[in-house]
């Protein structure tokens, strides 16, 4: 799989899946023309709207199984800037077998984080299911927690969706994702908690950055340089690296992974630690 912001993909997509491309994320975060060329200084949301039929067209049609391949798209929420969307969003899997998936906003290096502009999921709920929509929930914890939030003074749909209501579906034993479906549509609505409700104690996510860095956890700042590992040799005593070399070393890595968010804490924490790369430099 990759994940791209899908500017020339459209273009690019038939060689892709001939070279065995299964699994597109792509990351979009407006579906306005004037915000997606303030955020990604240049024009293109229609080629990226575009992209995304073609994808879904190629690797997720309504008719076919689940293991050909899937299709999403990863929005990250923003207080006053793309919360009136969040049902334009969900419409994108009204005809189209696409995943929407809604990512709380993380604290990262140079991202300008701060809770003003924060989101959470409970939050991203009432606001697509508001005006007395019923959330058809398997969570009753959940279900009472929505009951007892006040409600947002905000619009969610530049398009004048009205709300809409979700069910719950079952996630994976390791998913990152809590999984909805609008009663009807095609595709998916996920939301990414890791702020407001982490799922640390479930997530078997390893990642290797573009410069060979092994992360555990997605908020450590601890890195294990594999590179650096799979570039030594000891001319001395004519020894390199070997393959049980490196799966004591992972091993090791993994046991020293903190039990939730880097060992932070909370949200609050790590934005205060400042110690991880931007998320453009970690990838994925």
């Amino acid at each position: 799989g990759i994940t791209t912001n899908g500017l020339t993909l459209e273009r690019k997509l038939p060689a892709l899946i001939d070279a065995g491309l299964t699994h597109v994320n792509l990351s979009l975060d407006t579906l306005q023309d004037d915000k997606f060329t303030d955020i990604t200084r240049r024009k293109g949301l229609k080629r990226v709207l575009s992209s995304i039929e073609s994808c879904v067209s190629y690797l997720s049609p309504p008719t076919a199984p689940e293991k050909v391949g899937r299709v999403k798209v990863n929005c990250v929420v923003m207080q006053h800037f793309n919360t009136n969307e969040l049902r334009d969003f969900v419409e994108l899997t009204k005809d189209m077998n696409l995943d929407v998936r809604f990512i709380e906003w993380m604290p990262f290096s140079d991202n300008g984080w701060n809770d003003g502009k924060f989101m959470s999921y409970q939050d991203m709920l009432r606001a697509i299911t508001s005006d007395n929509t019923p959330l058809l929930s398997a969570n009753a914890d959940l279900a009472s927690t929505l009951e007892a939030a006040p409600s947002l003074p905000m619009v969610a749909s530049l398009q004048n969706v009205p709300p809409l209501p979700l069910e719950r579906i079952s996630d994976g034993p390791n998913d990152t994702t809590k999984w909805y479906r609008v009663p009807g549509y095609q595709g998916r609505v996920g939301f990414i908690t890791s702020m407001s409700e982490h799922f640390c104690g479930t997530c078997n996510r390893l990642r290797i950055t573009a410069d060979g860095g092994l992360k555990v956890c997605l908020f450590g700042g601890d890195e294990l340089s594999l590179r650096d590992v799979l570039r030594y040799t000891d001319t001395d005593d004519n020894y390199s690296v070997t393959d049980d070399d490196l799966e004591l070393l992972i091993g090791m890595a993994v046991r020293k992974k903190k039990a939730a968010l880097g060992g932070h804490g909370d949200m609050y924490g790590i934005a205060k630690a400042n110690d991880n790369r931007p998320m453009t430099l970690i990838g994925g």
